[in-house]
């Protein structure tokens, strides 16, 4: 897995590049760290005459903090840093394509990456979604859940999903069960999460799973998708993560798959 993160020296980028080194650990691949200085503020721009180079040296310190963070974390992977001048989006767009990357990890100052980018894009912090029924398959998985919360400074969003194409017009009473259950669950769910000091909200849709998430996940704006790998307990939505996952053309956001000691 070859993963690009955009550097600038703020404490969001720094997350994002400590959250890279772990990922490409993970994942035994490639960490590029994309380090830019943006010359083009100063043209037509009344600053002193000495701003830019005191910008320059700011940059240069940011490029000796981020090298001084991989020093001490890329033990076993492969990490390389790109420094240029630029336009940040236009530069990652070209280093993504160029390096032919999997995934590009950013702050919210570059959100217009996820609409342009050929390669999924994982905005932190952001919002993560993660999709709940009336199962426990979830259950196993809210130590990741808190993990990812935390290392990326994300939000959760907790969308509980009722398959009501499953049911007919005779079996409102077995729906309305199902229904139930997805609420109680996404209830306990929020408890625990929201009890370890992350913000979450909830929503409740009916329908596919596989569309609602993605529908959810583009009105939204979602930065990630968390979903089950699936265990004992059958569960829609671990066929909604193979559906998801075998067609990565309907997906333009970072997917994660929550390997469980059960799966």
């Amino acid at each position: 897995m070859k993963i690009l993160t955009l550097y600038d020296g703020t404490l969001q980028s720094k997350a994002a590049l400590q959250y890279g080194l772990r990922k490409a650990k993970e994942k035994a691949g490639e960490l590029i760290v994309l380090h830019l200085f943006q010359g083009s503020q100063f043209i037509d721009y009344d600053a002193g005459p000495r701003a830019e180079e005191i910008a320059r040296a700011e940059a240069a310190q940011h490029r000796r903090e981020a090298e001084a963070m991989i020093s001490g974390s890329a033990d076993g992977i492969s990490v390389r840093i790109l420094s240029g001048e630029g336009d940040a989006i236009e530069e990652a767009l070209r280093v993504s394509a160029a390096e032919k990357a999997d995934l590009v990890l950013a702050s919210p100052r570059y959100k217009a990456l996820v609409k342009k980018s050929s390669c999924p894009v994982y905005i932190m912090p952001g919002l993560i979604l993660v999709p709940v029924d009336n199962s426990e398959v979830l259950l196993p998985d809210r130590e990741t859940i808190l993990a990812e919360a935390r290392a990326t400074g994300s939000k959760i969003l907790l969308l509980g999903i009722v398959p009501i194409h499953l049911y007919n017009a005779a079996e409102k009473k077995e729906l309305d069960l199902v229904t139930a259950g997805t609420a109680s669950m996404m209830k306990l769910m929020s408890a625990s999460l929201a009890g370890q000091g992350v913000e979450v909200s909830e929503l409740l849709r009916s329908g596919y799973p596989d569309e609602e998430i993605l529908k959810v996940a583009d009105e939204y704006a979602v930065s990630l998708i968390l979903l089950p790998a699936g265990g004992k307990t059958p569960s829609e939505l671990t066929k909604a993560a193979s559906i998801l996952l075998d067609e990565p053309e309907r997906v333009r956001l970072p997917i994660e798959l929550m390997q469980t000691a059960e799966a």
